[in-house]
């Protein structure tokens, strides 16, 4: 059962909504994002205090979805419902009859249903727009959850309607700072967890029960061939995709490790020149993102690939890995796999986490330098027998004016951090070859806090110690829960 919760963050988007309602001329805005990611719920918060029109489309084509509009539209006005027979009609319609001083805005939802069943919608919009809407006081919505489609059809040079928008925004999963306000019980540890199950999309956590165990979330959330959840990762390809298998076997091999093209591609069953058109089609998406060292030029070769939604990788390497079983009703293996890998799979969210907090107290100027970029690290060690010579370090920060780096280490870890790991990251930093007048600093970002001597060594030298608390300070200590 989904539990409702209020409507949380998405501050930037509504206000950027407002702005735009509030001008004094036409507005339209082309809103889109991946399904479940809160669009519609954004925008239904956004109208709850302003005279609107929203229609939702759907997939039966031109006919039926401006039929509906045409009852909509009179619905609203009070009115019996007139005989038109196209979209233009329809908004000519909606024109003569609004009459007061102040906006109506108009909302098609799914517009890319519209356009992906219809390939003269773009151009019937473009009439709307140019010729109907544009001198009134109107603000014109197009959202939709197919990111490809939307582009296709409202964003890009080829579409009719290119140029006619006054803003668009891309709705995004939520940080994870956010995540606290669904679960404000919960220990930061265990909102860790869901965020490396759910991601940032709203729809998915709300699914998360905080009086049940995590184990037992997985199993009725993700584990469960009935579940929502069982089926999305599919769900999710085949809104953006035709023929998602091949993509999908592209994830599946990233989600258990390949991270390098050969490798991905032989896992993939691709020969490696064919890779790269379905790695550019998912990392438009925004499924997968390209990796290089933060240090290096981005036409380098050294580039890996990783999955960047939480939700996939999770979805590819738990429920993907284990759907036989699964089908057969035993949920056993996959919460067993869970168990055993879980807290090596959470490193690479900590990661994000710890990205994410360094962004925020660059932007608040709490860091010793403001890093104009932030990223991983890696590279060879000269003079060491191959399979020992590669360092890697999971976040530097750079400022190229003023040659400042800082180098950061992040441990999703039981055990309090001691001195070892800073050594470690110090030896790592020497081997990086960047500006050697630079003036260098260090930080790590842990799960279970500092020993004392960690603490001490922190205070000598000026390393950077923090916390999830830090990030996100708790007034009440939530009683931990056992997963």
């Amino acid at each position: 059962m989904i539990m409702l919760r209020k409507f949380i963050d998405r501050d930037e988007e509504r206000a950027y909504l407002n702005r735009e309602y509030l001008s004094e001329s036409f507005s339209f805005s082309v809103i889109y994002g991946r399904r479940r990611v809160g669009k519609t719920e954004l925008i239904s918060n956004f109208l709850k205090d302003k005279p609107n029109i929203y229609f939702l489309a759907d997939k039966r084509g031109t006919k039926p979805n401006l039929f509906r509009l045409r009852k909509k539209a009179a619905e609203f006005f009070n009115d019996f419902e007139p005989n038109l027979e196209t979209f233009d009609e329809v908004f000519e319609y909606i024109k003569t009859k609004w009459n007061k001083r102040q906006k109506l805005v108009i909302v098609i939802d799914e517009f890319s249903y519209l356009a992906q069943m219809d390939d003269s919608i773009p151009s019937v919009f473009q009439l709307i727009v140019d010729e109907i809407l544009k001198a009134g006081l109107f603000h014109l919505i197009l959202c939709g959850s197919s990111v490809s489609m939307m582009e296709k059809s409202t964003l890009s040079h080829s579409s009719p309607l290119y140029g006619r928008r006054t803003g668009q925004m891309q709705v995004k999963p939520i940080l994870f700072r956010h995540i606290r306000k669904f679960f404000p019980e919960q220990p930061l540890h265990e909102i860790v967890n869901i965020y490396g199950a759910a991601g940032g999309v709203p729809f998915y956590l709300l699914f998360f029960d905080p009086n049940k165990s995590y184990y037992e979330n997985l199993q009725n959330v993700f584990f469960a061939k009935e579940a929502v959840m069982y089926a999305e990762g599919e769900f999710l390809l085949r809104e953006e995709l035709k023929e998602p298998a091949t993509f999908m076997n592209i994830l599946y091999a990233i989600s258990k490790g390949a991270a390098r093209p050969g490798e991905i591609a032989s896992k993939s069953y691709l020969e490696a020149k064919d890779l790269p058109y379905y790695l550019d089609t998912i990392i438009k998406l925004g499924f997968v993102r390209k990796e290089h060292p933060v240090l290096e030029k981005p036409t380098t070769k050294k580039t890996i690939y990783r999955i960047e939604d939480n939700f996939l990788r999770f979805w590819f390497r738990y429920v993907l890995s284990h759907r036989d079983e699964i089908e057969q009703g035993d949920k056993k293996p996959a919460i067993d796999d869970v168990k055993n890998s879980f807290n090596a799979y959470l490193g690479e969210t900590f990661e994000q986490i710890g990205k994410e907090m360094l962004i925020s107290l660059n932007s608040q100027e709490k860091l010793p330098f403001r890093f104009q970029k932030l990223g991983r690290e890696w590279g060879k060690i000269p003079m060491v027998p191959k399979g020992q010579n590669e360092y890697e370090i999971d976040l530097v920060a750079v400022n190229d004016d003023t040659l400042e780096i800082l180098f950061c280490e992040c441990k999703w870890e039981n055990n309090k951090v001691d001195i070892d790991v800073y050594f470690k990251l110090v030896k790592k930093a020497g081997y990086v070859k960047w500006h050697h007048d630079r003036k260098e600093y260090f930080a790590l970002i842990s799960k279970s806090g500092f020993t004392d001597r960690m603490k001490k060594e922190a205070e000598m030298k000026g390393v950077l110690l923090f916390t999830l608390e830090d990030y996100m300070p708790v007034k009440k200590r939530a009683k931990s829960k056992k997963i």
